[in-house]
């Protein structure tokens, strides 16, 4: 928790406040600190996001911490292999877990019933991104990921890279 909190707590200390733009969130981790890349980073916002240490407020990120009570310690830098960025459909159960406060096994179980509904035409990922959409979670960054995926298992060369 320690080494989450002084990762969340470095783009706020850096900026002097407690509220931050989301854009300027993930600049800060990768670009000001190259802690991450910025897929990583928004990984990371939503791990944090998770454990209750910063909430969004639309397009702002809010510390729920006393960021002047965080003393990060000099050198400091977060095992980036904690926050890799995961599967395009852990991050749309997790976008959908986040927003709506559905239990993972019932979205999980919500998916395989559409899946087998439609005979199997869909994958898991199209039907989950669908799903969010229903709920009005912002999942278009994930749309392209996924295309790309399924791109790969097509033609060799994109998985070289």
């Amino acid at each position: 928790m320690t080494e989450l909190l002084f990762t969340a707590a470095m783009p706020f200390k850096r900026k002097g406040t407690d509220t931050i733009k989301e854009t300027g969130f993930v600049m800060a981790l990768s670009m000001d600190l190259g802690w991450f890349k910025p897929d990583t980073a928004r990984d990371f916002i939503s791990s944090a996001i998770e454990m209750g240490i910063i909430s969004r407020e639309g397009d702002m990120l809010k510390a729920q911490f006393d960021v002047n009570n965080v003393e990060v310690p000099m050198g400091f830098k977060p095992d980036v292999s904690r926050f890799k960025e995961k599967e395009v459909f852990e991050q749309i159960i997790e976008r959908i877990i986040i927003n709506t406060g559905l239990e993972k096994q019932k979205i999980i179980a919500k998916i395989n019933k559409d899946r087998s509904e439609k005979g199997g035409l869909f994958s898991i990922e199209v039907l989950g991104i669908l799903m969010a959409r229903e709920h009005g979670i912002q999942v278009d960054d994930l749309i392209g990921k996924s295309f790309y995926g399924l791109l790969k298992g097509y033609i060799p060369e994109l998985g070289a890279g």
